[in-house]
């Protein structure tokens, strides 16, 4: 630096300590200098402004939700002059004062002009709620020390009206979470014509994206959070069920999840189906208890009562006995009585679906279940328990399927074998030709007889079954 640029800026840094003074001198004479400053610069744009407590920003915005970013909140990162420290005795010789690089050019700019502060000057933010106490205010004229260019980038308004409308996806989520699921009409009741009516239809469907199925997959696990998994105890066609205990009340349950996961609506309205017809009928001794149901990760889970085990001929060790099938054949019995009596048929009875806790009979898996009216589809269980009107498309008489079905299981159980799945055998029962028992009475066997009958309006109903003199026996036991 030459003789001539040391006095150039000894005199610069003159006329900074005069105007400072003044600039003092004058603001402390006049308090409301600072204020119609503000409020000047306010005007200008030049400062940020904010609304007053109680207006809305945007009246016409209903639903939108907006989530302000980051950068409201903060100050803007001033990018510092070149040469804001020779009013302060700057010394090119310190390496510390060597300046730094100049913010890289960006595309889609516009240059804005804006006035350097010296040291001394405090924040003109409007929104601060107090002024330091004796700092001077320092009023820098444009023509003094001269105008500092800065880029700044200027949004189009395309991003201007992303940035508005942003929405993050976890607030979306989170609204999908605490959304209530949709209500379902239960076919199996009949007084229930209003309550397939969802309020929530509209919102819930901007949440599809987010929760395919009722709260599936990727939230917290109801299943793990409220039971832990002690054992699988069974297995079907569609399904897997599990001995587990429950958290909270410290009790042993049976889950039972479906296999597949439910992707379709058609799939989870048919899944849904045994829990409607379990929650229809209500509570009865022998059919196995329902106490909740849940989709999660797109599966169905349904807490059941646990029973000590089924009467699957695959895991009998002896065929049973006249006196245990009596007492079989009645509870059952009692158990469709009740069944058909709500209207509904189970049209997939066989040893696999009834169960046995302590000692007492109980029909379970209504994944089957329809209406004896026929408003609802009809689809059959296993067709070796079916007979020949099933399997013809023949509904008029569903409820005597069921008695038919039942005449078949308690035909298994005193073989002690499984049914073939096809042949002369399964041809020969659904014709009424039932071989002789030995050891068994001939009043039982003419009973199993007639619940055989090819004809279904010749076999006897539930409430027959119930009341037919053999079980008196039966009954008596149960009293004593």
């Amino acid at each position: 630096m030459n003789r001539r640029e040391m006095k150039g800026a000894l005199a610069r840094l003159q006329l900074g300590e005069t105007l400072n003074q003044s600039s003092f001198s004058t603001s402390s004479s006049n308090p409301s200098r600072f204020q119609n400053l503000v409020e000047a610069r306010a005007a200008d744009g030049s400062l940020p402004s904010s609304a007053p407590l109680g207006t809305d920003v945007d009246t016409d915005v209903d639903d939108r939700e907006f989530i302000l970013s980051q950068d409201f909140f903060c100050t803007p990162d001033y990018i510092t002059p070149d040469n804001q420290l020779m009013m302060n005795g700057w010394d090119c010789t310190k390496p510390e004062n060597i300046p730094c690089p100049k913010s890289p050019e960006k595309s889609n700019t516009v240059k804005s002009k804006r006035r350097r502060q010296c040291q001394n000057d405090i924040s003109l933010n409007p929104l601060s709620p107090t002024l330091s106490g004796n700092q001077p205010i320092v009023e820098l004229e444009a023509d003094v020390f001269g105008m500092d260019e800065v880029m700044i980038e200027k949004p189009t308004a395309t991003e201007l009206r992303k940035v508005q409308n942003y929405v993050s996806q976890s607030a979306v989520a989170l609204r999908c979470r605490v959304m209530p699921p949709p209500c379902f009409k239960n076919p199996y009741i009949k007084d229930a014509s209003e309550m397939g009516i969802d309020p929530l239809g509209n919102q819930r469907s901007k949440c599809a994206a987010f929760f395919p199925a009722f709260m599936g997959g990727n939230g917290l696990s109801r299943y793990c959070a409220d039971f832990h998994e002690i054992e699988q105890i069974g297995s079907g066609y569609f399904s897997h069920v599990f001995k587990v205990l429950n958290r909270i009340d410290g009790c042993l349950y049976a889950v039972k999840r479906s296999m597949k996961q439910l992707h379709l609506d058609t799939e989870r309205r048919k899944a849904m189906m045994e829990v409607q017809s379990l929650a229809a009928l209500g509570s009865h001794e022998n059919i196995v208890g329902y106490y909740s149901s849940w989709f999660e990760n797109e599966q169905l889970h349904i807490q059941m009562e646990l029973c000590d085990h089924s009467l699957s001929i695959n895991k009998l060790s002896r065929p049973f006995k006249e006196g245990e099938i009596l007492e079989a054949l009645y509870q059952i019995a009692k158990a469709l009585l009740f069944t058909h009596g709500r209207g509904i048929v189970h049209l997939d009875v066989k040893p696999d679906n009834i169960y046995v806790k302590n000692g007492v009979y109980k029909l379970g898996d209504f994944g089957c279940a329809t209406l004896l009216d026929k408003s609802l589809p009809i689809e059959e269980g296993d067709a070796r328990y079916m007979p020949q009107e099933i399997l013809n498309e023949k509904y008029d008489d569903l409820d005597k399927a069921d008695i038919f079905s039942l005449g078949v299981a308690i035909y298994e159980l005193i073989r002690g074998s499984p049914l073939p799945e096809s042949g002369p055998q399964i041809l020969n029962l659904r014709e009424g030709k039932l071989p002789l028992l030995p050891g068994h009475s001939l009043q039982f066997q003419n009973l199993l007889k007639v619940m055989l009958d090819p004809n279904p309006v010749w076999r006897p109903s539930a409430k027959d079954l119930v009341e037919n003199p053999i079980f008196d026996k039966v009954q008596r036991n149960g009293r004593a």
